[in-house]
């Protein structure tokens, strides 16, 4: 089987939990720089371009393009209503399509969990809140089918903004789906999953992604991620709940053992579980996490609890590359060797033919 699309998640600047946004700043040049690596070192052919805000998110997909990478738009505004997320995602499919008449390849995504993330649909003044009641049915109350089945509402939201998305981008358009979410894919070119593999399902994985191929239409993973220490494989989406963000300075919560090895193998092992099942598509989650700094300090090496495939240093460390606050890890020389064997055959290809 062949992964036509191989990827990696580009945050532009999400909102954090205490506020404030994962990053602060973004020239420019860092973004040439990074998207240079995403490209030619990690042997990317697609980059999915995550963010709240629209200066960014465009920015960032013009350089993606400016590299030959398909751009897979994915506008970002967490706790936002109904209305606040439907006029952004409007807002994005206009933008994807003023890239796509440049030439490139776009992929609109309409949301990402937004029976977590958009309010509204679960009761809960957070993410985190509604991810806590949806996980335990003791909190079921009238609150939670006030307006009917909550993925029901999900369903008639996603339809009608997908529908009016269109009006304004004719490229292809999908949805970052959690697991928990059973979605009408009608509405759809592509099927999109974010496939985390934890504790919970490692037993039943491959059946999980096996099963969305009853739509009939190509599958995308469109995040997969583990972080870097001991155990953050049996976490999968949340392994990075183990920092403190009461203290003053964010640190971990607990000793924890930081093995760039287990992210490694982890992203190696679902690789190679999507091209074995077929899937059309996948995202690692993620390139870069400057929220997430590392330490020599173990206790404030918040790196150990990031997803991100290179490792941010604080201003003024200095790290193995010129000019850049980051070195790759482990995971980014796995990710680049399972990337690079499909350039290396098209090469092999191009030669023979």
């Amino acid at each position: 089987m062949t992964l036509k699309t191989r990827g990696v998640t580009y945050d532009v600047g999400t909102p954090t939990i205490n506020g404030g946004l994962t990053r602060e700043t973004l020239p420019l040049h860092l973004v040439e720089q990074e998207m240079q690596a995403i490209a030619g070192e990690l042997h990317c052919n697609a980059v999915r371009v995550i963010g709240q805000d629209m200066g960014r998110l465009k920015m960032a997909a013009r350089v993606a393009s400016s590299q030959g990478l398909d751009v897979w738009l994915s506008p970002t505004l967490h706790d936002a209503d109904e209305r606040e997320t439907f006029d952004q995602i409007m807002e994005a499919a206009c933008a994807a399509e003023e890239i796509r008449k440049m030439g490139t390849q776009v992929v609109l995504v309409i949301g990402c969990e937004l029976s977590v993330f958009m309010s509204g649909i679960i009761p809960g003044n957070s993410g985190l809140e509604r991810l806590a009641t949806l996980s335990d049915p003791s909190r079921w109350t009238e609150d939670f089918f006030a307006h009917g089945l909550p993925l029901e509402r999900l369903n008639t939201f996603l339809a009608r903004t997908a529908t009016e998305a269109r009006r304004h981008f004719a490229g292809p358009i999908t949805y970052a789906s959690g697991l928990w979410e059973d979605i009408d894919w009608d509405n759809f070119d592509f099927v999109g999953v974010d496939a985390y593999r934890d504790a919970s399902n490692a037993s039943r994985c491959r059946d999980v992604v096996r099963n969305y191929q009853i739509y009939g239409k190509p599958i995308v993973v469109t995040e997969f991620g583990c972080c870097t220490y001991v155990g953050a494989e049996d976490q999968g989406s949340m392994g990075w709940m183990v920092i403190n963000r009461n203290s003053t300075a964010w640190c971990l919560s607990k000793p924890l053992i930081r093995d760039e090895g287990v992210q490694a193998r982890y992203l190696t092992e679902m690789l190679t579980l999507f091209e074995a099942e077929g899937v059309d598509g996948c995202f690692v989650f993620t390139f870069v996490s400057p929220s997430y700094p590392s330490s020599l300090d173990p206790r404030y090496d918040l790196d150990t609890a990031s997803y991100s495939l290179v490792r941010t240093w604080p201003e003024g460390h200095g790290t193995t590359r010129l000019q850049l606050p980051w070195e790759p890890k482990e995971a980014f020389h796995a990710v680049a060797r399972f990337y690079g064997k499909y350039v290396n055959t098209q090469r092999i290809e191009e030669r023979q033919g």
